[in-house]
């Protein structure tokens, strides 16, 4: 769900009433990263990550499964299996996400000026949620101004984002772009959809109700704390993949929960499988990423290359 969160994140900051807020009873959430292939949660074969394969001809390519959380700091992975396969790779192959030209400002910023709040945040929460919500921002040292005029769906957004930055969290993904770049490897256009339309539908259907399960599950992810995040950062670095699927994921939820969540989810489960497979066209090899739940769903990438009738190899696995 990186695309989602990063293309929320780009749709607030942008430069440029919501009703009292009470516990949510409960849009029900789609989910389709709940359910994952048993025989896909694996231990890496060699050191670092997992990685998975297809092969097509000549031409093959490595899917390394990333966190869609950052690291936090002082979590640091064994990159030498990323090394070797970026080494004489003819592309690296990344994930679809949205996209908002120029054209598509004006109907952006009236968008984003409907999840802001005309009164103060905090002041139209129920009680148990404003606590929740004052003893989270407090821990990680935000002032009640930082997120004031914001709707909930967006206060929870930030304040999640606030508690990894203040532990200085970095993405895996901006890791293995520096290593591809240093190896002078292509970084191939992915997929992109317009985020107006998305936006547009998801804004509109935007019930209190699920603007205090999104504010909530924000909470949930921020009070689960550094600890388990760490816990799942390390496991995912030695290649442990149940471990690292314990990662907190309670946002990620809220954003499939949105309007057209559910849709784009699997059209860019679709798409990513279909940027692999053009990949094959080549002989040699390539690397792709894929978020670690996306990819292990049940209606995630590999089911979707299995589909089109490959053979994906996990780690210590032989392809046929």
């Amino acid at each position: 769900m990186r695309a989602l969160t990063l293309a929320l994140i780009a749709f607030v900051s942008t430069p440029v009433a919501a009703a009292p807020q009470q516990a949510a009873s409960g849009p029900q959430l789609a989910d389709p990263e709940a359910n994952l292939v048993a025989e896909l949660v694996v231990q890496a074969a060699e050191p670092g990550p997992a990685w998975w394969r297809i092969r097509r001809g000549q031409a093959t390519i490595y899917i390394l499964g990333v966190p869609d959380t950052r690291l936090p700091p002082g979590v640091v992975w064994n990159q030498s299996v990323l090394e070797r396969r970026m080494t004489g790779a003819n592309t690296v192959v990344g994930g679809p996400y949205l996209h908002a030209g120029l054209r598509d400002v004006p109907t952006m910023l009236s968008l984003r000026a409907k999840l802001k709040s005309k009164t103060p945040l905090e002041d139209d929460l129920a009680a148990p949620l404003r606590a929740r919500f004052v003893a989270a921002r407090q821990r990680i040292g935000r002032p009640a101004a930082r997120y004031a005029g914001w709707s909930p769906i967006v206060a929870g957004q930030l304040l999640a984002i606030d508690a990894q930055e203040a532990k200085g969290e970095t993405w895996v993904v901006n890791q293995i772009t520096a290593v591809a770049r240093r190896k002078h490897v292509k970084i191939s256009r992915p997929t992109t959809y317009q985020a107006t339309p998305f936006f547009r539908d998801a804004v509109a259907e935007l019930t209190p109700a699920k603007q205090t399960l999104c504010l909530e599950a924000a909470l949930d992810d921020v009070e689960a704390g550094a600890a388990t995040r760490q816990a799942a950062a390390e496991a995912w670095s030695r290649g442990d993949t149940a471990g690292a699927l314990s990662a907190p994921r309670g946002f990620d939820r809220c954003l499939l929960a949105l309007t057209g969540g559910e849709a784009m989810w699997r059209r860019m489960i679709a798409d990513q499988a279909g940027d692999i497979v053009a990949a094959l066209d080549r002989p040699g090899h390539a690397i792709a990423f894929v978020g670690l739940r996306r990819l292990l769903a049940q209606d995630g990438v590999i089911a979707a290359l299995r589909k089109r009738g490959f053979q994906v190899a996990g780690p210590g696995e032989a392809l046929e």
